[in-house]
């Protein structure tokens, strides 16, 4: 015979524990950017995840410290000859390392650029972190510097090593060698810069305004690359028509390369599209600080729309 209601009722138990106020240190609005930027940073490198979520990011990591491991090999295997002297010239250094990693590097731009802001509107959390003290504007602010502490790490850190290692493989002394080449200390941080403002730009523009994580890193993928043979393809076909030169800056990859030339003091860049049109390394900072802004824009536009 079953039990009846009055049973379970007789044996119920209730227990009044009360209210407890939150006695901890309020961090207030510093303290919420600050979370979301560590969050952003784990939910990026897939840690307190699920070993699939690690597997990319980590992936490229390895690749980009890989490069560094084997440019410092050829390095070294090129004293060993007699040529070394011109051997070593033709060896990737700092500005040639972001060529060098573009595509890797571009990759990882868009993985985590899709990573930040994608899940937050899909899991439907948006409200919770809009809620006081926080803001449209400081959600996207800890987004962004998550995305910052990401991509400069990943630009800088195998700077760093490539760095060191070729100051111990120099014939002058590892101290010597960093003494004569501190420009490298500002010129490569401006020069990675340059491309995080750039990647941050599109890929958090196209994250925006696509609600899954793989079409939104394709199409950053696609646009990017895509506007560079759209340029291309006017550059050479086009050349007589009227304003056709103005289509090379839509050749969103190739500012920054044209940029990091500016800053290491190449002024031998002809290979660029918009150097090709007659434009020069300030039109091309110009291209990218405009596309920041409209980016900035259009994004702060869309998660006020969403709140």
């Amino acid at each position: 015979m079953a039990d009846s209601p009055e049973t379970y009722r007789d044996e119920a138990i209730i227990v009044d524990r009360g209210y407890r106020h939150y006695d901890g240190t309020r961090t207030g609005r510093r303290g919420a950017v600050r979370a979301i930027v560590r969050e952003g940073f784990r939910r990026v490198m897939g840690l307190r995840r699920k070993a699939k979520r690690k597997l990319l990011p980590w992936t490229l990591i390895v690749v980009a410290l890989s490069s560094v491991v084997i440019l410092v090999a050829i390095t070294w295997a090129t004293t060993q000859t007699p040529a070394s002297d011109e051997l070593a010239d033709l060896v990737p250094r700092y500005r040639g390392y972001f060529d060098f990693i573009s595509v890797v590097a571009l990759l990882f731009a868009a993985y985590a650029g899709a990573q930040l802001l994608i899940p937050d509107r899909a899991d439907g959390v948006l409200n919770v972190y809009f809620s006081r003290p926080l803001a449209v504007r400081h959600y996207l602010i800890g987004k962004a510097l998550a995305y910052a502490t990401v991509i400069l790490s990943f630009w800088l850190v195998p700077q760093v090593l490539l760095h060191l290692g070729l100051a111990a493989l120099s014939r002058e002394g590892f101290l010597s060698y960093l003494g004569r080449t501190t420009d490298i200390l500002w010129q490569v941080p401006l020069a990675a810069l340059a491309y995080f403002v750039l990647h941050a730009s599109l890929s958090f523009l196209t994250a925006s305004f696509i609600n899954r994580v793989g079409a939104a890193a394709a199409a950053f993928l696609i646009g990017s690359l895509g506007l560079n043979l759209v340029a291309l393809f006017f550059q050479e076909a086009a050349d007589d028509t009227p304003g056709s030169r103005w289509v090379a800056l839509l050749a969103t990859e190739q500012h920054p390369r044209y940029v990091s030339d500016w800053i290491f003091g190449v002024h031998e860049s002809a290979e660029w599209i918009p150097a090709q049109a007659g434009f020069g390394p300030g039109i091309s900072l110009a291209v990218i600080v405009g596309l920041a802004v409209v980016s900035a824009a259009l994004v702060g536009w869309r998660y006020r729309r969403l709140t």
